[in-house]
């Protein structure tokens, strides 16, 4: 139960809680009206039933004081339903007339009451619907006279009514359900608005603000998101420029350094001890080059537009190309390039360039080489896998390869900023593709960037 508690969203809680009240109003109300009009029904044939056997019994009361009558012609003489029989007690003998669905005995409630000379009135339960049996005393003949008529009409009655109230009950509980389902619309609404706005912002548009609501109960939370998200905007365009500040200011002396060292490497004096030295600081500086260039390429993508065609930059651009020149840029041999369609994209050539290209280096320095390049047409989008021959990565890390200064095991050994594969998904997702893991059987790593297709395939 608790469980179940748990998973039940808001929307189903508040159309359960609006039926459950609909239904529960509906029953008491159904109820209600049912013994109310059962009551009066049921007491309006019993008066009907005294006043007809009154009438009954008088008549026959009066025509057998005259011994010479017969009792079956007066009895058969009365005006009565055909549906009615009547039972007549005289000198101790039982006179019977009518459909008679039993016998005297069905008399039996009422009989000892009129034998002390009251008017009865019972149900018998001898007949199926019960019979209404109503009896009372002649006095002037010595007599008991009783009424038995069965109340079919009266059971169908009560029963229609029944129906009526059962469907009445149903109808008023899908209206409480709908009614809570457009409460709950109006409810969620607002909630619907602000999770739309939130998936914006976390999609990058940071420009994403809930319009002014003029419900006070909604307007403090409207204030407060909007604020939310200023701050939070704020907060991260001053962290990117803080960023490219450190960036910028380094590149310089990190430049100059690089120059220096390679001035020094180039002594023919240097000793041999001084010169290893001299190629640690120069390795680990162009480590650091390179993270100034990969934070500088992500401030840019950051500050970005995500929509290549858009760019200025942008041109159309055969990816054999591309794909070409990240191997040429990392000294791999192009034969390894399998291109399955010849087609173009509409990219920044300088970014897309980066990306392919720290894919291959990826490749080669994490994964044990690079294994292949397929190129590959999927309806409007090209897949540019990139597969290496190292282990692959642990399942359990593959939701973190993308991520920001992420190492990952033995492929985070081989130095590099952490940031090759976090530039690779920044410039995809500026282009309007996206990149992806797969293992690629029976080992290795396979990395695929998706790219749509430029609308025009002749390269500009």
């Amino acid at each position: 139960m608790s469980r179940l508690r748990r998973t039940r969203g808001l929307r189903a809680s508040v159309l359960i809680a609006f039926g459950a009240g609909a239904l529960l109003i509906s029953l008491l109300m159904a109820a209600s009206t049912y013994l109310a009009a059962r009551h009066y029904i049921v007491e309006q044939r019993e008066r009907s039933a005294v006043r007809q056997a009154f009438n009954g019994a008088g008549l026959v009361q009066a025509a057998l004081q005259d011994p010479d009558r017969d009792v079956e012609t007066v009895l058969e003489g009365l005006n009565i339903s055909s549906r009615t029989t009547v039972y007549l007690r005289l000198d101790g003998t039982w006179h019977t007339v009518g459909p008679a669905p039993t016998g005297p005995d069905i008399t039996d409630g009422v009989a000892r009451a009129v034998a002390d000379g009251d008017v009865a009135l019972s149900w018998s339960s001898q007949t199926r619907p019960p019979s209404l049996v109503v009896g009372t005393p002649l006095p002037d003949i010595e007599a008991e006279y009783y009424e038995a008529t069965p109340t079919e009409e009266l059971a169908t009655t009560l029963g229609t009514l029944r129906t009526t109230l059962a469907i009445s009950a149903g109808g008023t509980t899908l209206a409480g359900v709908a009614l809570g389902w457009f409460a709950t619309r109006r409810m969620l609404h607002p909630l619907h608005q602000v999770a739309d706005a939130a998936s914006r912002i976390a999609e990058g548009d940071l420009d994403t603000r809930l319009q002014d609501n003029e419900d006070p109960d909604l307007a403090g939370l409207v204030r407060s998101f909007n604020t939310m998200v200023d701050a939070v905007a704020e907060r991260i365009q001053a962290d990117a420029r803080f960023a490219a500040n450190v960036s910028h200011e380094l590149r310089t002396p990190v430049s100059t350094l690089t120059t220096s060292l390679g001035v020094v490497q180039r002594d023919p004096e240097l000793s041999e001890r001084s010169a290893t030295a001299v190629g640690l600081m120069a390795a680990e500086v162009a480590r650091l080059r390179q993270a100034l260039e990969d934070l500088i390429a992500l401030e840019r993508l950051d500050a970005r537009v995500p929509d290549a065609d858009a760019d200025a930059d942008a041109e159309v651009v055969p990816v054999g190309d591309l794909v070409a020149h990240a191997l040429r840029e990392n000294q791999v041999d192009t034969s390894r390039v399998e291109i399955l369609d010849e087609v173009a994209v509409r990219v920044d050539q300088p970014q897309i360039r980066r990306a392919l290209s720290n894919l291959v280096r990826n490749a080669q320095t994490h994964g044990g080489g690079l294994h292949s390049v397929v190129v590959r047409r999927v309806g409007d989008e090209v897949e540019i896998h990139v597969r290496d021959r190292g282990p692959g990565i642990a399942a359990q890390d593959t939701a973190r390869v993308f991520e920001r200064f992420t190492r990952l095991g033995a492929r985070g050994s081989g130095g590099g900023s952490g940031l090759g594969l976090s530039i690779v998904e920044g410039t995809a997702l500026a282009h309007g593709g996206s990149v992806r893991y797969v293992d690629h059987h029976p080992r290795g790593a396979d990395f695929v960037l998706t790219l749509p297709l430029s609308e025009t395939q002749e390269p500009e």
